[in-house]
Order: C-alpha cells, then sequence, then structure tokens
C-alpha cells in the first residue's frame, strides 16, 4: 500500500489556510484517523484525536466520516457526517482513461484496479471499488487525463 500514505511534505503547497480541526466533543472513536489518506490523525481510542496541520491536505474526509460532527472545515463551519453511501465516490470518465496506474498507485485504500472497459476498447481502464473508496481525491490529484474524479466541493490543496 505505497503511494498517499507516503506523501512528502514539500509536496504539500498551502496559502494561509487552516486545516480542518478536531473539536472538544470529539469521542475518540477513531473513524476520522481510519479513513485519514494520509496519516495525520493521532489519539487513543476514547480521547480527544488531534489533526498534524503539517500533514494534512485538506481533503474534508475525516470531516464527512465523524459519527459525532467534531470537525471544523478551513472556514471554521463544523461538518456533518454523511453515511458511507452518501460519501462521493471517485468516477471513472472511461474515454479519457489510458491505464496509466498512477491513481493505482497512489491510492492508500487499493480501492482502484485496472480491468477492461465497458466498451470493449483496447485500453485496461481504472475500475474503483466504492464500498472501500472514501473519496479523498488523491487518485484525481495525480490524473493528467482528467479521467477520475469525485463529485466534492472540498477544497484540496495538494499538488504534485
Amino acid at each position: 500500500m505505497s503511494g498517499a500514505r507516503d506523501i512528502r511534505p514539500d509536496l504539500i503547497l498551502k496559502e494561509n489556510t487552516v486545516d480542518y480541526f478536531i473539536h472538544e466533543n470529539c469521542t475518540g472513536c477513531t473513524a476520522c484517523a481510519r479513513k485519514c489518506p494520509v496519516d495525520c490523525i493521532s489519539g487513543e481510542r476514547n480521547v480527544l484525536h488531534t489533526i498534524s496541520p503539517i500533514d494534512c491536505i485538506s481533503c474534508g474526509v475525516c470531516a464527512i466520516y465523524c459519527p459525532v460532527d467534531a470537525i471544523s472545515d478551513p472556514d471554521g463551519v463544523m461538518v456533518t457526517h454523511l453515511k458511507a453511501s452518501a460519501v462521493s465516490k471517485a468516477k471513472v470518465v472511461e474515454e479519457k482513461c489510458t491505464g496509466c496506474e498512477f491513481c493505482i498507485d497512489i491510492c492508500p485504500f487499493d480501492c482502484i484496479t485496472l480491468g477492461p472497459s465497458s466498451t470493449g476498447g483496447f485500453f485496461s481502464i481504472a475500475t474503483v471499488n466504492d464500498k472501500k473508496c472514501v473519496g479523498c481525491k488523491l487518485c484525481e490529484t495525480v490524473c493528467a487525463k482528467d479521467a477520475i474524479y469525485v463529485e466534492r466541493e472540498t477544497p484540496f490543496l495538494l499538488y504534485t
């Protein structure tokens, strides 16, 4: 499982932002830490967790998976929990995908694989396992062909 969890801090560019923040009503359930694609959340079970502002890529995954709405976005707005089935997952535009595997390499949850095109094209294309995908957008950031995307308005501050 290489890729996103090995992102170098020098690739993270931020412009005077305050990242996601975990508030006192955190129950320490660990949902945010388990879903974080870059392992920037720490804390013991049943204890308030913290987010490392140096490592956070502002994808917002921690906040949308937090069951007690204890995480605010960079604007200070508390983010409302979404059920896993309601979270936007990565989608592939088959006509644009060339099977380069960059999205596969960066995915920390191993939810992207290559498979046959539904149109019977020559190239294998990326396919996404919705049950594993958390919608972090890392795959979107590395796709030079704009062939994979996550429909979510969350600002994303990682540039490669």
